[in-house]
């Protein structure tokens, strides 16, 4: 805290070659330089006694920086830098920075401050093209799918974007600053961490897919790029948790089409002993049926394969989803579980019309498993295969 100056000290404070002015605690121009009154393009007279606030600085910042003022004048703030633009008397403004500090009478009482301030204008001005390529290149890396991560030689995290925050289920306000062992305790324990810091030691980069076990217990997979940086170390991350799912689900219709074509080539084979040579063809068009299982499986519509005596032999997931029976439900079925009593005599003669001249289509209605009715339009199309003859039926439910 300084006294308001006087004698030589005012000589100092009137030629200095930096802005200075001291306000009141009513926020008046209580005294300021040669230099204040070039930078406002005012005299002397014109200034003094005038609210600062009111009268030199600019609408958008003036509470702030009145807020400040009354802050210091609190003793919450003795020494504050700030940076504020101050307006002409000619018109415009310059932008100016102040060091600001506690001004006192002879008794030690806080009576306003002294501020100190230099004319940065010019400079910032040649700022603004980078900040504004700063800004532009921040708002591209937040719209990246893919994360973008710096973690420093500290293991803090020294900036993340949006896709980073939105896999590591955290908020960037969250993670800015904390080390990764803080937000994500043991990770040092884990084999990407040994990835991570061989990379910061070494400076060797990796990729890698990474299975991430978050602390509830769920899983995410992510592909990750581990590139040496500047600051520490860069990682790009991708989250392809869905496509490893989708992996295994396919793994499992797989497995399940594997069942299923051994268990109908056993029952083929115990019916005609021809049918055992076939059952290496079978192998072969595996990857095949897999992949029309698949195709099948995508459909909106309900799509059967049953045999000649009416018995399930594949089922695609929208018809899981209409019908409310499980993949092995089904293929322990019969379609006439799907058919109310009295129309079963009919849908078996449409059955066997389709295995006689070809395609039939007709409207009826089905029974789900929970005994719900559902209004269907079926077409029924013969398929022969070195295994016998099957049928594929197409079903849509009718919307009255």
């Amino acid at each position: 805290m300084v006294a308001m100056p006087n004698s030589w000290v005012q000589r100092y404070f009137d030629y200095a070659d930096t802005i200075m002015i001291a306000l009141s605690s009513d926020e008046a121009v209580a005294d300021l330089n040669k230099k204040c009154c070039e930078i406002l393009g005012c005299s002397r007279e014109e200034v003094l006694g005038k609210n600062w606030f009111d009268a030199f600085v600019p609408e958008p910042v003036r509470e702030n920086a009145r807020r400040l003022f009354h802050e210091m004048l609190k003793g919450n703030l003795r020494h504050v830098h700030s940076e504020y633009p101050v307006i002409r008397k000619q018109g415009g403004e310059l932008i100016i920075n102040w060091h600001n500090i506690l001004a006192s009478d002879e008794m030690g009482n806080t009576i306003g401050t002294l501020s100190s301030g230099t004319d940065v204008t010019e400079q910032r001005q040649a700022e603004r093209p980078m900040r504004e390529m700063e800004n532009r290149l921040q708002t591209t890396l937040d719209g990246m799918l893919e994360g973008c991560q710096i973690i420093d030689y500290d293991w803090r995290y020294a900036y993340i974007n949006e896709s980073v925050a939105k896999q590591g289920r955290h908020t960037k306000k969250e993670l800015l600053g904390h080390t990764m062992m803080e937000m994500y305790p043991g990770i040092e324990n884990t084999e990407l961490f040994g990835y991570l810091r061989d990379c910061m030691s070494k400076r060797i980069p990796h990729q890698i897919e990474n299975e991430f076990v978050f602390q509830d217990g769920s899983k995410g997979w992510f592909e990750l790029r581990i590139e040496p940086a500047p600051e520490g170390i860069l990682i790009l991350s991708m989250d392809i948790t869905k496509r490893k799912e989708l992996e295994e689900e396919l793994n499992r219709y797989r497995f399940r089409l594997e069942q299923v074509v051994a268990e109908r080539t056993s029952e083929c084979a115990k019916i005609n002993e021809k049918l055992i040579q076939e059952i290496e063809e079978h192998k072969k068009v595996a990857e095949g049926l897999m992949l029309r299982a698949m195709i099948l499986d995508s459909a909106g519509e309900a799509i059967f394969l049953v045999n000649s005596k009416g018995d399930f032999v594949f089922v695609n997931e929208a018809a899981c989803k209409i019908y409310g029976y499980s993949h092995d439900e089904f293929l322990n079925m019969n379609s006439r579980q799907l058919i109310r009593h009295r129309e079963v005599a009919v849908v078996e003669s449409h059955l066997k019309e389709a295995l006689d001249i070809g395609q039939v289509q007709f409207e009826t209605v089905h029974v789900r498993k929970d005994g719900s009715l559902i209004s269907v339009n079926i077409g029924y199309s013969p398929v022969k295969t070195p295994h016998g003859q099957f049928i594929v039926s197409v079903v849509r439910t009718v919307t009255n």
